[in-house]
């Protein structure tokens, strides 16, 4: 070690010895506390600035080595890049809301047919029931004829329910993927016209059988005020 480099050394132990007897621990720890939060905003400057320090260093770059005409080009290239891959994602995202949007159709129209086809299950029920009904009415009076009727009515009635409970499942199935569908998917429909469809499907097992028997008696009464043929009518 030379002569020089250990006179440096022993003033910078001697500056340091001198700093701690002037400047105290409150002192040292306010000093550097002022150190720590330059840094800090000096790093958060150069993180605010370093794009555009990069733009203007690449600007440089290209302009002196290749003139502006190669700056234009580069940058140029780079335009072209970004708005491919942008254009790529928004493909992409397109597609894939497409694909959503196709599914969420082929099920709502399964949906439908599903619904369509346990309609025509419940009033094929009904018929057959207003027909057992009629048959208990033909037959009533014989003892035998009333055990019979009992038997009937019955097992006509378990089955009604068996299919009942089963409708009113699937049906609360068909209105909770209504429901599900109404909030994760887009429709032309307004929501408010959803929202009617909504409550409609709820009170729809409700009031149907009410209605049926309205309008069946309103037709039944309407037929008996039509002229009768003496040949054909009892």
């Amino acid at each position: 070690m030379s002569t020089n480099e250990t006179t440096e050394q022993i003033n910078k132990l001697l500056s340091q010895s001198s700093d701690s007897l002037l400047c105290g621990p409150d002192c040292q720890k306010i000093r550097k506390t002022g150190l720590l939060r330059q840094n800090y905003l000096d790093a958060q400057a150069n993180m605010e600035t370093a794009p555009f320090q990069l733009q203007e260093a690449e600007k440089n770059y290209y302009t002196y080595e290749k003139g502006d005409a190669g700056y234009n080009a580069v940058h140029k290239k780079q335009l072209q890049e970004q708005a491919t891959k942008v254009i790529e994602k928004t493909a992409a995202t397109f597609d894939s809301e497409i694909d959503f949007a196709t599914e969420l159709a082929t099920t709502y129209e399964n949906i439908s047919i599903t619904y369509e086809n346990m309609q025509e299950l419940y009033e094929k029920y009904l018929e057959e029931n207003k027909q057992f009904q009629k048959q208990f009415t033909t037959i009533r009076g014989d003892t035998i004829t009333n055990d019979r009727k009992s038997f009937y009515e019955s097992q006509g009635y378990d089955t009604l329910n068996n299919w009942y409970i089963l409708w009113k499942w699937i049906y609360s199935c068909i209105v909770a993927v209504y429901i599900i569908g109404l909030f994760l998917s887009s429709s032309n429909y307004s929501l408010v016209s959803r929202i009617i469809i909504l409550i409609f499907l709820i009170i729809y097992p409700f009031i149907i059988q009410p209605i049926y028997h309205v309008l069946y008696n309103i037709v039944k009464t309407l037929y008996s005020y039509l002229p009768k043929n003496a040949y054909t009518t009892s």
